[in-house]
């Protein structure tokens, strides 16, 4: 392991276009999939329904009626009714006042084999004379002697059954596919201006910064030139000033303007270990400067594929920054470790850390906190991490707690 330690004080710290219209049409399918299924779920449910409340009339009308007591119904006329289309999920039975199965008038819903007992039992329990249990709508109705007549609609062969919903759920697949197809062709109507004006912004940030690059240092040189012959003006000093911090950012703009119009990157294997020790240590001074404890735990032999150039940049991003937010007498703490296959780079500071309305705008362009408006800060250098970070196939995180801690997270796989 690489360790060094300043203010020696022993401390730790725990730990393009087709991909904006194939997005476009994500989000837009997804969206239009979630309402239609809650539409159909719901639609399914209200079907459901009323073909229930329905079974219950039909139930309650054979009940009423008496013709499953019509002594004079003969065979004929039960085997008419138990072949009928409306009958023949019906089952009908009598029941003694202790609730066992007396007569089976007919069963055109449940088959004679000991089911129907558990059926009238459950129904029984239920202490109502009418609604439903399971698949079953049944109706009871007193007769003489304590017996009762119940009566049951079978409800699994209508409605929405199994087969009519795998049937829905493949026609409005298919339906939704068609769809997105079609979508992804008209999607380019929709994004091409969108992409044509994004790239005319870029290319305007990127063709003025270069304009103003030569006349920016001619005015330095020049304000440079009349500071030397020996005028300590305040004004001379202001220019001066105000020149180096708008070549700045006109730098950073240009940097910038580079990772948004080139993703492919040269790429090689190379030490990460020496790499971050060695920015760590370009700022071990700075940091002493401001008395700030400044501490950095480098796993040792770590190496990634990527542009080392890119991570200096980004090293150089992340300790400045933590540097311009820490207090005098606070904390830094840099650390590097793989584990479990991904290589994990942290920087850690006290300070009066950002806010949860930052947070999520953190690594915009040109945002800047608000406790940090007042500084000669840009907004581009998280911007620039980020850019950097995804070039390199890493993410990076932040967490913070305002006035104690913030923790910027790299990591690689």
């Amino acid at each position: 392991m690489l360790q060094q330690k300043a203010l020696a004080i022993p401390w730790r710290w725990g730990s393009n276009g087709a991909g904006t219209a194939k997005k476009f049409v994500i989000v837009t399918m997804s969206l239009m999939c979630i309402t239609f299924g809650i539409f159909y779920v719901a639609l399914s449910y209200y079907n459901k329904y009323w073909y229930d409340i329905d079974t219950l009339q039909f139930v309650r009308w054979i009940t009423d009626s008496g013709i499953l007591l019509n002594e004079q119904l003969d065979s004929a006329g039960r085997e008419l009714i138990e072949n009928d289309e409306e009958y023949n999920s019906l089952t009908a039975v009598i029941v003694s006042d202790s609730g066992k199965i007396y007569e089976y008038l007919f069963t055109g819903g449940i088959d004679d084999s000991g089911a129907p007992q558990r059926i009238i039992d459950k129904v029984l329990s239920q202490g109502k004379d009418d609604w439903k249990t399971g698949s079953y709508i049944y109706d009871i109705k007193e007769l003489t002697d304590g017996q009762k007549l119940i009566v049951l609609a079978d409800t699994r062969n209508g409605g929405n059954t199994p087969l009519r919903y795998v049937s829905a759920i493949l026609l409005i697949a298919t339906g939704i596919f068609i769809l997105s197809l079609i979508t992804l062709y008209f999607s380019r109507f929709v994004t091409n201006p969108a992409k044509a004006a994004m790239k005319r912004e870029k290319q305007f940030i990127s063709d003025a910064s270069h304009e103003l690059k030569t006349p920016l240092g001619a005015i330095s040189i020049n304000a440079q030139a009349l500071a030397t012959k020996g005028d300590d003006n305040k004004h001379i000093r202001n220019i001066i000033s105000e020149a180096e911090r708008m070549n700045r950012l006109i730098e950073r703009l240009l940097m910038l303007s580079k990772y948004d119009e080139t993703t492919a990157i040269m790429k090689t294997a190379f030490s990460l270990s020496s790499c971050i020790e060695e920015m760590a240590l370009t700022y071990e001074s700075v940091a002493y400067e401001k008395r700030i404890y400044y501490n950095y735990d480098i796993g040792g032999d770590i190496s990634l594929y990527g542009c080392e150039d890119d991570i200096r940049q980004l090293m150089a991003i992340l300790v400045d920054n933590a540097i311009k937010n820490t207090e005098p007498l606070g904390r830094i703490q840099i650390s590097l470790t793989e584990i479990g296959g991904s290589i994990i780079l942290r920087v850690n500071n006290t300070g009066r850390g950002i806010s949860a309305e930052d947070l999520p705008h953190i690594f915009e362009r040109f945002y800047k906190a608000d406790s940090s408006r007042s500084d000669s800060s840009f907004g581009l250098g998280l911007a620039i991490a980020k850019a950097v970070t995804e070039r390199n196939g890493g993410t990076i995180s932040v967490k913070s707690e305002v006035g104690k801690i913030t923790c910027f997270t790299v990591e690689f796989k």
